[in-house]
């Protein structure tokens, strides 16, 4: 098969070539995914075989924070880096509630409008999360003098450094009113991923993107000036884990940090 390279590209690989917005939605049991994209999946289980429970734990982080925070009366989600707006996603864990979901990859936006369709309370947006004006100067479903909740979930790896993410979240929190909330989860930095993306780009010619693992420090620091909810800042299967969910609780099987913070 050949592919499309690099093959994470914003906007190179429509639904004949692979996608890796698409694969995630393949591991997250959703159905808006291809052949081309199964094949890139298995290659990637092939290099890192925790990736689509890693995935799924994020997802499930997902659904966990937005189930409370609506409980809490919030009615305002901005899901930065969302992906493809499927498998349990906001719109869906809250449906009571106005989303507007913010994807980087201009295809991936595309397909994310048609899935929406004409739903009045919720959007996808094609912009660049680190872009904070052209984001929020772009949101129409919302109304920023309301609390709103600021979601950076499984997509800060993919801000480098040199982005200045403290500064963007930081520009995020300054923009939204008292009462607001910030969300992240982040795979953090160790042994079995840096191995895993090696492995990879042993294996196969396609280049993955540049990720940065970060270290706990580094990821409560995102946190800076608002107040963090309990538990804290803990392993995503450790924050509260649904009685119900068949989820590993064991922190030591997921090298990754999740948190929800409040502003004053």
């Amino acid at each position: 098969m050949h592919v499309a390279n690099p093959i994470w590209a914003p906007g190179v690989n429509g639904p004949e070539l692979p996608n890796t917005a698409r694969v995630r939605d393949y591991w997250l049991g959703g159905t808006h995914n291809t052949d081309a994209d199964l094949e890139l999946a298995d290659h990637l289980v092939s290099a890192a075989p925790n990736l689509p429970y890693l995935v799924r734990t994020h997802r499930a982080f997902l659904r966990r924070v937005v189930t409370r925070l609506a409980k809490a009366g919030v009615r305002q989600f901005i899901d930065l880096g969302s992906g493809l707006p499927t498998a349990g996603n906001v719109h869906e864990v809250a449906p009571d509630a106005r989303v507007a979901y913010v994807e980087i990859d201009p295809a991936v936006a595309a397909e994310g409008q048609q899935i929406l369709g004409n739903n009045p309370a919720v959007e996808m947006l094609c912009a660049d999360l680190c872009d904070v004006h052209q984001v929020l100067n772009s949101i129409t479903v919302l109304d920023m003098s309301e609390p709103v909740a600021v979601l950076l979930l499984d997509v800060l790896h993919f801000v480098p450094e040199s982005a200045e993410p403290a500064k963007v979240i930081a520009t995020y929190m300054d923009a939204c009113v008292p009462g607001s909330h910030l969300a992240v989860s982040h795979t953090c930095r160790d042994p079995f991923m840096l191995s895993a993306v090696g492995l990879f780009s042993a294996m196969y010619p396609d280049p993955l993107p540049p990720f940065t693992f970060r270290y706990r420090q580094e990821v409560e620091g995102f946190f800076e000036g608002l107040e963090v909810l309990a538990p804290g800042v803990v392993p995503i299967p450790m924050w509260e884990p649904d009685p119900a969910d068949d989820q590993d609780r064991n922190p030591e099987n997921f090298e990754g940090l999740g948190g929800v913070a409040r502003k004053h």
